[in-house]
């Protein structure tokens, strides 16, 4: 619908390649200048008494509302969706000065490139073989290796997300998956010099070194992965017991100061780096909450 923002934000193809979440391009598009917020939550609300009426809320989203999902943007309720961006909306007309602290323009997501180099089969091999995966509660897990001699190169990005300057590295970072028993599903170079925080980082907030590492590190995506789709995989193959935990310890990793949460999320193994990354992760333990996702 011209001039309304939920409806543009999301009715397009391919949201998982561009988009950090669902709640991103929402929130991108109410924060444009001009925006009527009075207008929209009106418009919304009757979209909504519609679907109500006509028994029928997720056609009412997908055809009036141009949601071009098969499914709500969050959760598993379009009533719980729905009631989210009316509370949402109605904050904005409260408040225009609300609105997400996200910049105006995309960014590449990740802000490291680590690469294993082509002969490393052998040696990754050797060193796989004498490490005992560790049992857990989670689905995925994430743990550190150094295994002796280089395998691969790690180092920063440019804003294009073309490597810069990497080096060479003997460490490397390991995605487990319990679906049937610990098996190894990703294997990526690390930096080769850890933060010397790093193991206390881990040992204070275990859930989110298992989960952010396990679900957003450079070897979790696979082939066609994005964080995007990790996440909501995540939400909906964890426990609630470790969505839990996770969004507590996530609530204390947020009081650190900038510098030292970014620190932390590379010592996670988390390849996420945008600017706004405290947001992204403020939203993240906020949809565990709010919504149901089994």
């Amino acid at each position: 619908m011209e001039g309304y923002p939920v409806s543009e934000a999301l009715d397009m193809q391919f949201m998982e390649d561009i988009y950090l979440c669902f709640r991103e391009p929402v929130e991108r598009a109410l924060a444009r200048p001009g925006q009527n917020y009075e207008y929209e939550l009106d418009w919304w609300q009757g979209l909504v008494q519609r679907g109500r009426r006509q028994g029928d809320l997720a056609g009412v989203m997908q055809d009036e509302g141009r949601v071009l999902l098969q499914g709500p943007p969050e959760g598993t309720s379009w009533e719980r969706w729905a009631e989210w961006v009316t509370e949402r909306l109605a904050q904005l007309v409260e408040d225009p000065e609300a609105v997400a602290a996200v910049p105006g323009r995309l960014e590449v997501w990740f802000g490291h490139d680590g690469v294993l180099v082509a002969n490393s089969e052998d040696v990754l091999q050797r060193a796989l073989s004498k490490v005992r995966l560790p049992s857990g509660v989670t689905r995925r897990d994430y743990l550190t290796l150094d295994v002796g001699h280089p395998v691969g190169t790690h180092g920063p990005v440019d804003w294009n997300g073309r490597p810069k300057s990497p080096e060479s590295s003997s460490r490397i970072g390991i995605v487990l998956d319990r679906a049937d028993r610990s098996r190894v599903v990703g294997i990526h170079a690390t930096a080769a010099i850890e933060d010397p925080r790093a193991q206390g980082w881990r040992v204070r907030w275990p859930s989110l070194s298992s989960l952010l590492g396990g679900w957003f590190s450079l070897g979790s995506f696979g082939h066609d992965g994005s964080p995007l789709v990790s996440q909501y995989s995540m939400l909906r193959l964890e426990s609630d017991e470790v969505l839990e935990r996770f969004a507590g310890e996530g609530r204390e990793l947020l009081e650190l100061p900038e510098d030292d949460l970014r620190a932390a999320l590379i010592a996670f193994g988390c390849a996420v780096e945008v600017s706004w990354v405290r947001t992204w992760l403020e939203w993240m333990f906020w949809r565990i909450e709010y919504f149901d996702w089994k």
